[in-house]
Parts: structure tokens; C-alpha cells; sequence
């Protein structure tokens, strides 16, 4: 009983020695002076004011790429193919041979036409480029010589008649000799001048040989790229079977179609600047050389066409294209450095100066140009924006303004 009386008595004297050492371990925690919290270090920037610049008053459309010419290369003449020179996506000058045909019947036919001409030209007298005059053909000289001679001997038999010296059947038969020389003679001028329009449908017919020997040479029509082949060697062809299709696309024509409400303000000769998908970050550039003569019944919409240097293939036809066709009308716009703009997954970010801070604002952009970019919403001309840079920043971003050097 008494040793569990002294256990008791020891137990509640360590208790107040224990609250008492919980107590000075508690004074010495709040003695510890918290540390204080690090200002975060400012992000030295370039600041430019936007600035409201006129641009011009655009019209959005689209359209379709063209090629500026078309069309299928075929044979002129009924015979076998024997040499195809070209393969698709080839690029051919104009006049370059693209096939060959059997000239063997061409040639033989050119030959008889030639040998033909020939003979009619000998005939005629006509060598070294002569002109022709029946009077000084060969056979008509002959024939007027003869002429001449019956003429004589006819007025000395008239003579001799007058003297008796001859009998009236011999004039008679001079007479008749030198009539039908006259008549041979005339007869002859006639046959000349026949032959010599031979002549000259025989060089037709030489003419025709020699384009049907050509025609077994087919060429390229104009310069471009061959977009099919057809034809195969050994084939016999028919005129007008296609050997190979070719297209020029340099330059490409693109087809815009204009809304009822914008044509009176669009003209032969303005810009026009369009994308692809093709290209997304790449703008080309057109000028309109064609304007529809009227607004299409159906889709209320003006066709017009525009001329596009395409030098380097980068566009092929069939390509669907948005375009901006630049009006005369022009508006003011707020421009800043496209280095301004930060595109976040096609959320566009411009990050305005406010003190020492910057203030994270959504802007709608529009056109680029000239290193700057248009501000459709978001943004008031004069307000200071963050001009460079702009990857390290977020909304409320402490900044230094770097000083203009």
C-alpha cells in the first residue's frame, strides 16, 4: 500500500516539470525570425506603341487553280508509231519532237511529186526561178519558128502565083501549110499556159508531201509539261488519236468568283494575293486579266480571272485557293511588329505594358505585312505593347523596359 502511494506521489510531480519544459520549448520556435519572401527579378523588354497605319480595303473570295493552256497533242495522218520521245511530268519546249511515225510512204509520195514538178518545170523552161511566160516556153518557140517559115514560103508562092510561075494547087498547099502552123502554133500557147496551171497544182501537191512527211514529226504546240502519254510504239494511229496531253503552267490562271454586292469595285489590273493549303504559310500573288461580262443568273457571282507566275511549279492546276483581292477604298488599322504576336496553339497574344508589369491580352490579327501585323480587336492605336521576345512572358510578368540604344 505504501510503495503504491510514493509511485503516485512521484507522477504528479513530473507533471508540472514536464508542462514546463513543453513551455520553454515553444518560446524558443517563436523566438526563429521567419524568412522573408525574394522579389521575383524583372524580364528586361523592348516596348513599342501600336501605330494606325491605312491599308487597303480587301475582298475575300475563292477559287481554282488553271492551267493558262491545255490540250492533247495527236497525230495528223493515219500510220504506226515508232518513237515516243517524252514521259509524264516532263517539261518540253514548243516545237520539241514528242513522236516519230512511219515516213517511209510519206517520203516515197513526196519523191513522185517532186519528180512530177520536175518534169512539168523542164517543159516549161522554167529553171533558176524563171517567170513564166508562155511566149518564151520551149515548145512554143518551136512552134512559132515553124509559124515563120510557112509564113514565108506561103508569100512567095503568092508571089509566084502573081508570075505564073507556080500553079494555083501549089499556093494552095503553101497555104494550107502555113494555116496549120498558125493553128499548131496557138494550139501550143494554149497547152503552155494549161501545163503551167499544172504546174502549179502540182506544187500544192508537193507542198501537201512534204507537211505529210512532217506531219510523221509530232511536236510540242508550246512549252509545258507533258501531263499524259497515250501513245505507244507500234500502235497504229488514226488522225486525231491522242498521243500525250500538255499543259502550260507558267503562268497559272486562278478563277475567282466576285458576290453580286463587290463587283462594281473590282478591275482588270488589280492584285490579288491567295494561299493554299498546299503552301499554308506562303501568300502568292496574281493580277486580274479578265473580268466576266456579266453576274451569272444561277449564283448571283461575277467570274473573273487573274494571270499567276508560277516559275518555279510550286502551284498545280486544281488547287483550291482563298484569296484577298485589294479594293481602292482603304482603312485604318492598328499595327505592331509581328514579333509582338504570340501564337498559342492559334490563340493570338499581344502582352500589354502596364507600369512594371504585363497585362496577357487575346487580339484577333488580321493581314501581315511589311513585318507588321494588322490588330482587327483587342488593341487601341498608342497602347504600349511588349515588341520582341514575348515567348518568356505571362499574364502579370514583372518587366524592365529596355532603353532605346
Amino acid at each position: 500500500m505504501n510503495t503504491i502511494l510514493t509511485v503516485e506521489r512521484m507522477r504528479l510531480g513530473l507533471a508540472p516539470l514536464a508542462l514546463l519544459l513543453l513551455a520553454g520549448c515553444g518560446n524558443t520556435e517563436a523566438k526563429i525570425p521567419a524568412k522573408a519572401e525574394e522579389a521575383p527579378k524583372p524580364i528586361v523588354v523592348s516596348v513599342a506603341a501600336a501605330q494606325e497605319r491605312s491599308l487597303p480595303t480587301t475582298l475575300d473570295v475563292t477559287g481554282t487553280l488553271m492551267a493558262d493552256a491545255q490540250t492533247d497533242i495527236a497525230s495528223e495522218i493515219e500510220q504506226r508509231v515508232v518513237e515516243i520521245l517524252v514521259e509524264r511530268g516532263q517539261f518540253v519546249s514548243a516545237g520539241q519532237v514528242v513522236a516519230r511515225m512511219d515516213d517511209q510512204d510519206a517520203k516515197n509520195l513526196l519523191q513522185e511529186a517532186e519528180a512530177t514538178e520536175g518534169q512539168i518545170r523542164e517543159r516549161l523552161g522554167l529553171v533558176n526561178g524563171q517567170t513564166f511566160d508562155a511566149l518564151k516556153t520551149p515548145e512554143v518557140q518551136q512552134a512559132r519558128a515553124t509559124m515563120e517559115r510557112a509564113e514565108a514560103d506561103h508569100k512567095r508562092f503568092v508571089q509566084l502565083l502573081d508570075e505564073g510561075a507556080v500553079s494555083r494547087a501549089e499556093h494552095d498547099l503553101r497555104r494550107a501549110d502555113y494555116l496549120a502552123a498558125k493553128a499548131q502554133y496557138e494550139t501550143t500557147v494554149n497547152q503552155m499556159r494549161q501545163l503551167y496551171q499544172s504546174l502549179l497544182a502540182q506544187k500544192v501537191r508537193v507542198a501537201m508531201g512534204r507537211k505529210a512527211v512532217e506531219d510523221t514529226i509530232i511536236r510540242a504546240p508550246f512549252s509545258g509539261i507533258i501531263a499524259e502519254k497515250a501513245g505507244n510504239v507500234g500502235r497504229y494511229t488514226k488522225k486525231g488519236d491522242r498521243i500525250a496531253t500538255i499543259v502550260r503552267i507558267d503562268p497559272l490562271r486562278i478563277e475567282l468568283t466576285i458576290p453580286e454586292g463587290a463587283v462594281a469595285a473590282v478591275r482588270k489590273g488589280q492584285r490579288v494575293s491567295f494561299a493554299v493549303q498546299s503552301y499554308p504559310d506562303r501568300q502568292f500573288e496574281g493580277t486580274i486579266a479578265y473580268v466576266g461580262p456579266a453576274v451569272r443568273a444561277e449564283s448571283r457571282a461575277l467570274v473573273v480571272e487573274a494571270i499567276v507566275p508560277n516559275p518555279k511549279a510550286l502551284l498545280q492546276p486544281g488547287l483550291f485557293a482563298t484569296a484577298h483581292i485589294e479594293l481602292p477604298a482603304a482603312r485604318p488599322s492598328v499595327m505592331v511588329p509581328a514579333a509582338a504576336v504570340k501564337n498559342d496553339a492559334g490563340v493570338f497574344k499581344l502582352f500589354v505594358a502596364k507600369n512594371d508589369r504585363v497585362e496577357a491580352r487575346i487580339v484577333q490579327v488580321g493581314r501581315e505585312t511589311g513585318g507588321s501585323v494588322e490588330i482587327l480587336r483587342g488593341l487601341q492605336t498608342g497602347e504600349h505593347i511588349v515588341s520582341r521576345q514575348v515567348d518568356g512572358l505571362a499574364d502579370g510578368s514583372v518587366i524592365a523596359v529596355q532603353e532605346a540604344k
